[in-house]
């Protein structure tokens, strides 16, 4: 909301079930660990890495993450697509840092994504893909977070699907295919 304020989704409740009495505003500069929503809901497990992202990163206002089913099976397979393969994600997330698995709502992945968030060259990265746990996108507004979260899916989607067609085309042939 401000330098002084957060406002995040609760832990354990599913976004599309939410009422405005379940989001959680929150003080940084006072446990936020602590804060409650007005139907006593606890802030998102996943609250060290808003922290941790607002604290790096003053020039966004949001912060999105999301368990997307196709990155995290890219990842456990060991894949990292290349943003650079569609023209709307080169367009829109040229840099997209893979950061390692670390424990969720861990100091440790609150850390490494935050690193990732600001490292040069600029422009910065907007979002970055976790290992086996989705991604996190930043904006500057919740919407846009959101897009830039969709902008990976598709991406990890098309990825996934190019290698399953390369596979199928290797193991019967090209005329197979068609």
């Amino acid at each position: 909301l401000d330098a002084e304020r957060l406002l995040v989704t609760p832990t354990g409740v599913r976004k599309d079930e939410l009422s405005p009495d379940d989001l959680v505003l929150l003080r940084p500069d006072h446990d936020p660990r602590a804060a409650r929503s007005a139907s006593g809901l606890a802030p998102t497990s996943d609250l060290a890495i808003h922290l941790a992202i607002h604290a790096v990163r003053p020039d966004i206002v949001a912060v999105a993450h999301a368990h997307l089913p196709a990155s995290m099976a890219l990842t456990l397979a060991g894949e990292v697509p290349d943003p650079s393969a569609l023209p709307e994600t080169a367009f829109h997330l040229p840099r997209l840092p893979f950061v390692p698995f670390a424990p969720m709502g861990s100091d440790e992945l609150a850390a490494r994504i935050a690193a990732a968030l600001t490292e040069a060259p600029d422009p910065l990265p907007h979002a970055v893909l976790l290992e086996r746990h989705g991604a996190v996108a930043v904006g500057n507004s919740p919407d846009h977070a959101v897009d830039r979260l969709e902008l990976i899916e598709v991406l990890c989607r098309t990825w996934r699907d190019a290698l399953l067609v390369r596979a199928a085309r290797q193991a019967v042939g090209p005329a197979a295919i068609l």
